[in-house]
């Protein structure tokens, strides 16, 4: 007897049948990554997207979506794979629901089994082909999740798209069917008797499945606002010497200012995973230290914690941040200072740059002189608490004077190496040495403000250099034709953000308010608008105000 459904009917109706599917296989997937460290496709796809992606393309989308861009682009590539989804379903439908190799061929039904032949065919197809060309190795063998861990986790979200995709697919079917008036009593009855087979069968294997990978993993571990062109009066000077004098004074707290120091959940978060950060059981973790080294070692938490610590003020900014954006703030830190981790082991001759590996298989590096410096740390507690999980934990690395992205969290491998080791983003494009470019910003007034008249009120917010503190911030209220300086207060340290003040009045009219800082060692703040890629951005930060 021949199909009763044209072929068209049976590719829409699979593909149909392998979105809803794909839906709750792919929820399934990221349950599967957040619960028990299974792997998330549209992690791995995405960053080996960014890595081959043009940084002016990177960049460009950035600037144009903004600090929300990769929760875009990770929504992107996750309907992508329910697309994949559906295609899969849709051919599937032509080849097993064929009068050829249907269950039933009256009426193009699956077997169950079709579906596990389905999660089969896209278990290997993932596992020995996608994988390995993202860089993740067979099966994911080079990623965190490890390659147990990973065929586990690709197995149960198989089997819950296979069984699924068939139960939806019969049911569309025979509905389909019993409106052209076909006789499908019979069919229905064996419908619903194999979708309790199907339900009890990938219940147990499901279940084996995320029991598999929990026992494994058991015994395993046993906005901003945009600067714009500003009029300089005269030749632009880049270094004053001798440096100012820092104009140290009361500073009010008034609405908008940013406080000096930054509560653990205001903090800016940045990482590279563009659906959820690793989470790190601090009982099992381990913190190896090795390379070229004397005496390579590995510490546990317990053990990193009874070493000797230092607190420090320290802030941080993203490289990404634009002028005037809030990816920028400060902490108390403390931890151990990275020169007597690397000293404890030894350094070998010819040893040049310390690389830092995490739990997320983020990597990145820096100088070996910069790791030796004191203020370079292993933290472990932020704001006189243990380090939240989005800040690092059970570790993070500290490295004042460079963006945040050399500051790895959840380090798990510190290696000293004698070779140029390019990092995560800086195979993307990114800066390698990445020091902080000194910037000023406006907390207040925020831009678009209307202000009352000859009433006073202040204009204040930060400014920032990295490790090499500030000793001036001038503020014009005429796009930069004339200047005044503003009022410091003094910082928790020269490794912190300095907020700073002026008081004003202003008549009536609009304005054009801009800052600039000065360094303490004389360099002024670059008034070039750059872009974040690939050094940070530069420029001044203007506002627009007016008072009636």
């Amino acid at each position: 007897m021949q199909a009763q459904l044209p072929r068209k009917q049976l590719f829409r109706t699979g593909f149909i049948s392998g979105a809803v599917a794909g839906i709750i296989a792919s929820i399934a997937m990221l349950l599967l990554s957040v619960t028990v460290g299974g792997i998330s496709l549209p992690e791995v796809f995405g960053s080996a997207l960014t890595q081959v992606m043009p940084p002016p393309l990177f960049d460009f989308l950035h600037r144009l979506i903004g600090g929300d861009s990769k929760h875009y682009f990770f929504y992107g590539i996750l309907v992508g794979q329910c697309l994949v989804f559906a295609a899969c379903g849709g051919l599937c439908s032509l080849l097993f629901g064929s009068s050829k190799f249907a269950a039933n061929r009256a009426s193009n039904q699956l077997h169950w089994t079709d579906g596990l032949l389905l999660a089969a065919l896209l278990w290997l197809l993932v596992g020995l082909v996608f994988l390995p060309l993202t860089g993740g190795g067979i099966f994911g063998m080079f990623l965190t999740s490890g390659l147990l861990t990973s065929m586990l986790s690709l197995a149960a979200v198989g089997i819950v798209f296979g069984l699924l995709f068939v139960g939806i697919y019969n049911w569309l079917i025979l509905r389909d069917l019993q409106k052209q008036g076909t006789d499908v009593t019979q069919d229905i009855k064996d419908a619903n008797a194999s979708r309790r087979v199907v339900l009890q069968r990938g219940a147990i294997a499901v279940g084996v499945a995320a029991v598999g990978v929990l026992a494994w993993r058991f015994i395993s571990s046993a906005g901003a606002a945009s600067s714009s062109a500003v009029k300089l009066v005269g030749q632009y000077k880049n270094k004053i010497l001798p440096p100012p004098v820092p104009n140290y004074g009361n500073v009010q707290p008034v609405p908008n200012l940013s406080p000096e120091i930054t509560s653990n959940d205001q903090y800016y978060i940045v990482s590279k995973n563009l659906f959820s950060d690793p989470t790190v059981n601090g009982s099992t973790w381990n913190l190896r230290v090795h390379g070229e080294v004397n005496q390579p070692y590995t510490l546990n938490y317990q053990e990193l914690m009874a070493l000797p610590m230092k607190q420090q003020y320290e802030s941080m900014m993203c490289i990404s941040n634009e002028v005037g954006g809030q990816y920028m703030s400060n902490a108390k830190w403390e931890g151990v200072p990275l020169m007597d981790l690397l000293q404890r082991a030894g350094l070998k001759p010819g040893a040049t740059k310390v690389v830092l590996s995490a739990a997320d298989d983020y990597s990145d590096s820096i100088h070996l002189t910069k790791a030796l410096e004191p203020t370079t740390l292993v933290a472990v507690h932020m704001n006189d608490v243990t380090l939240p999980n989005g800040h690092g934990f059970p570790a993070r690395l500290l490295v004042p004077g460079i963006y945040g992205m050399k500051h790895v969290k959840w380090i798990t491998d510190i290696e000293v190496v004698s070779t140029d080791f390019q990092g995560y983003w800086q195979t993307r494009g990114w800066s390698d040495p990445a020091p902080i470019r000194l910037t000023s910003r406006i907390d207040t007034p925020l831009t678009g403000t209307v202000l009352s008249a000859n009433k006073p009120t202040y204009i204040a917010g930060v400014a920032f250099s990295g490790n090499k503190g500030i000793s001036q911030v001038d503020v014009s209220l005429d796009n930069g034709t004339t200047w005044q300086h503003a009022i410091l207060k003094k910082p928790l340290s020269n490794l912190t953000w300095v907020l700073w003040e002026i008081p004003w009045m202003p008549a009536k009219g609009t304005y054009s308010i801009v800052v600039r800082a000065v360094d303490l060692e004389g360099n002024v703040q670059d008034p070039t608008q750059a872009s974040p890629l690939p050094d940070g951005s530069s420029g001044y930060h203007t506002i627009s105000a007016s008072a009636h």
